[in-house]
């Protein structure tokens, strides 16, 4: 016999149905919710979001999708009006996926009349191992096709440049094993490329200098430091020595590890032959100026004696002279005739000093001001410097001769007027001299003021001139 259930089970079941009800309904509206939030999450991807049905029938598309492609809901591929390669290719990436397939792969097509790369994924949609289905994207990688395409074109200048440019190009790594070389160097050393990587620069030097320039190197890789005008001797694959000057700097990654150096060779054999070979005439032509200052010291050597063998007959003379004042009037006449003589002498004296002088000042001294403005090392300037003060103290005596004719001028002002007296132009004396023109023009107005012509009518050469 059935028994009704009481109003107290009725109610507690009634309670339990609406509790479940509620449940139900949370449920529900969270999945509701879920949903919304998936469908908002799809349709904000920035690429390409669809899914086909088991029947191959689209039934999702997310906004970017309907933009390059249309609207293709409840469509099949076959279906839609796209250009015939894409559509093949997506018919067969679909039966890969229907397969069981995962397809990836980057792809180019025509959305919208506009060609892109883009890369395509599509996987199929799988339940307790059956495929219900397949979802897939497109992320539009056009851009980064460009970016490698520019990359690509930059690599490509960067390798023609280092293929055509007259220098060896290298890198190594930290131990300073090769990594990296151009073709060049086998013009310089005589190695195809291909042999030279994995190998360090201290392979190709002779062991002496293996070690000096691997000391040099790894002073530079502890420090990190670049380095520049490095030479070392390497031997080139028939034996010659060559002669390197080696330019190089420090290689870092993107978080500051050190990898490395990268850097240049060039060949400076000739360059070092020719600057052995200047040396050489360097030295020889120091040998020569010396050789020819020892020959000027001599001769100036035997003319102080010759002067002062004249200064001593020339007092023996005068002595003579006093003793024989007292002779006859024969005698007399003859001292004096003697006196004209010796008159004469000290003027051909004087003659013979000028000209010494004008000659020095105009056949050496300007030509000794040009070496010594050229461009000179400075030990060759140096030695230039010491001629050029022997020459003045070999003629200083001569100069204090001559300055008694000049009124008290200073020497620069004697110079000078050496010059004018030679016809040469403020300009010349001033190139002469390495002095400035306006300071030519002052010396000019000290002389004429000496002289006592100033603001006179009279040419200061003719004046000079006379002077003799």
């Amino acid at each position: 016999m059935n028994t009704q259930p009481t109003y107290e089970e009725l109610a507690q079941k009634v309670k339990s149905l609406e509790r479940q009800v509620s449940e139900s309904q949370h449920i529900q509206e969270t999945l509701k919710s879920n949903q919304a939030i998936l469908y908002a999450a799809i349709e904000n991807l920035p690429f390409d979001f669809f899914a086909l049905d088991e029947n191959g029938r689209y039934f999702l598309q997310n906004s970017v999708c309907v933009k390059h492609w249309g609207d293709v809901i409840g469509k099949v591929p076959e279906e839609l009006d796209i250009d015939k390669d894409t559509k093949k290719l997506w018919i067969e990436n679909n039966r890969r996926a229907f397969s069981g397939e995962t397809v990836k792969g980057e792809v180019q097509y025509a959305a919208n009349d506009q060609a892109g790369f883009y890369f395509n994924i599509i996987s199929p949609i799988k339940d307790k191992g059956r495929i219900r289905g397949i979802l897939g994207i497109n992320l539009d990688i056009t851009d980064l096709k460009k970016i490698e395409k520019q990359l690509w074109e930059s690599r490509q200048r960067f390798l023609s440049l280092v293929e055509t440019t007259s220098d060896w190009i290298w890198e190594v790594d930290r131990s300073g094993t090769y990594i990296f070389s151009n073709q060049k160097v086998k013009d310089i050393l005589g190695y195809d490329r291909h042999a030279v990587i994995g190998k360090k620069p201290f392979d190709f030097m002779p062991p002496h200098e293996a070690r000096k320039v691997a000391k040099r190197f790894n002073e530079f890789s502890k420090s990190r430091r670049a380095f520049s005008g490095l030479e070392n001797i390497n031997l080139h694959k028939d034996g010659r020595e060559i002669v390197l000057e080696t330019n190089g700097v420090p290689v870092f990654n993107e978080n500051g590890k050190y990898l490395g150096y990268r850097g240049i060779d060039r060949d400076i054999t000739e360059r070092k032959l020719a600057e052995n070979a200047l040396e050489q005439i360097n030295t020889e032509l120091e040998n020569r100026v010396a050789a020819r200052t020892a020959e000027l010291i001599e001769a100036n050597t035997q003319l102080k004696e010759e002067i002062g063998e004249r200064k001593q007959f020339e007092k023996s003379l005068r002595k003579r002279e006093k003793e024989l004042k007292n002779k006859t009037l024969q005698l007399q006449e003859l001292n004096s005739a003697l006196k004209v003589l010796l008159a004469k002498r000290d003027e051909d004296r004087i003659v013979l000093e000028e000209k010494m002088i004008s000659n020095a000042r105009e056949l050496v001294f300007p030509y000794l001001a040009k070496l010594n403005n050229g461009k000179l090392p400075d030990k060759e300037k140096a030695f230039i410097n010491i001629i050029e003060s022997n020459l003045k103290d070999i003629l200083s005596p001569f100069a204090r001769s001559l300055s008694s004719k000049y009124l008290g001028l200073t020497p620069t002002e004697i110079q000078v007027a050496n010059l004018i007296k030679q016809g040469k132009t403020t300009k010349d004396i001033a190139e002469l001299s390495n002095l400035s023109p306006r300071t030519i023009e002052f010396h000019r107005d000290n002389i004429r003021n000496k002289l006592g012509i100033k603001n006179k009518k009279v040419n200061l050469r003719t004046y000079l001139m006379s002077l003799d």
